[in-house]
């Protein structure tokens, strides 16, 4: 029989969970953790522990432990002080396999967390966000954005195009969440396509911003960088451009000329 063990730092503080099974752990600490959940704390002595609610989001970093035998308090050693050990710490973390093991399962069942898709690896997506119901931007969708995506081997799309009876804002952040790519024209300033890039940067994902010439982002993403185009040809060579740089980057480029 296995035991898990965790350390959770916060701030100068820290909090030690020890002689646990993989499930417990993963359920009270890492997908919390990852999913920045509020979770219960024992806090104090053990003749006079309080419960206090804690924000995982407040959290520096998490790290797991693995000891084929359960850890005990021993003459003048407490378990704390023995997995603040580097000895022990470099022989018993687990945290990389641990965090593996996590994402193969997250992969292999439905999930509906956002943050829980957004940390699995992404599918080679290229999610648009734009408005609806406007010529210009239909077409460069149709003529620009989803060739572009097809050259780099990304599938592409648009929430409208997504053959599903679910609720339309769900269905957007859910892909956003497992795409590669986030293709944001914010040409029309519609309050919506703003909330979604939004989102999609708070998850880290990859964002290329877009917007027609002669139109201005609002002031808080002036200072990002943005393909302005004026053409459907000089939409598709930016964007090209932008894409092959970000494939190259991740070392997944292609011969697309």
């Amino acid at each position: 029989m296995a035991y898990y063990h965790a350390h959770l730092e916060y701030g100068n503080a820290g909090h030690l969970w020890a002689n646990n099974s993989e499930e417990k752990i993963t359920d009270s600490l890492v997908l919390p953790f990852i999913n920045g959940q509020v979770i219960s704390l024992n806090v104090g002595s053990a003749s006079d522990a309080a419960i206090k609610l804690f924000n995982m989001k407040n959290a520096t970093f998490l790290r797991v432990y693995k000891t084929e035998k359960a850890l005990e308090t021993m003459p003048q050693k407490t378990i704390w002080q023995q997995m603040k050990e580097p000895a022990f710490q470099a022989k018993n973390d687990c945290t990389s396999d641990f965090l593996k093991k996590i994402k193969k399962d997250a992969a292999s069942v439905p999930t509906t967390s956002l943050l829980q898709k957004a940390f699995q690896p992404p599918k080679p997506n290229v999610f648009v966000i734009m408005k609806f119901g406007d010529e210009v931007l239909n077409s460069a969708y149709v003529s620009v954005i989803k060739p572009v995506a097809k050259k780099f081997h990304l599938s592409c799309i648009r929430v409208d195009e997504i053959p599903d009876s679910g609720k339309i804002s769900d269905q957007i952040l859910e892909k956003i969440a497992e795409s590669k790519y986030i293709v944001a024209d914010l040409s029309g300033a519609r309050p919506n396509c703003y909330y979604e890039a939004g989102f999609a940067h708070a998850l880290g994902k990859e964002i290329i911003l877009t917007i027609r010439d002669g139109e201005s982002a609002h002031f808080d993403l002036q200072g990002h960088r943005f393909i302005q185009w004026k053409t459907e040809s000089d939409f598709k060579r930016q964007l090209t451009k932008r894409l092959k740089a970000l494939e190259e980057a991740k070392g997944t480029s292609s011969d697309t000329d």
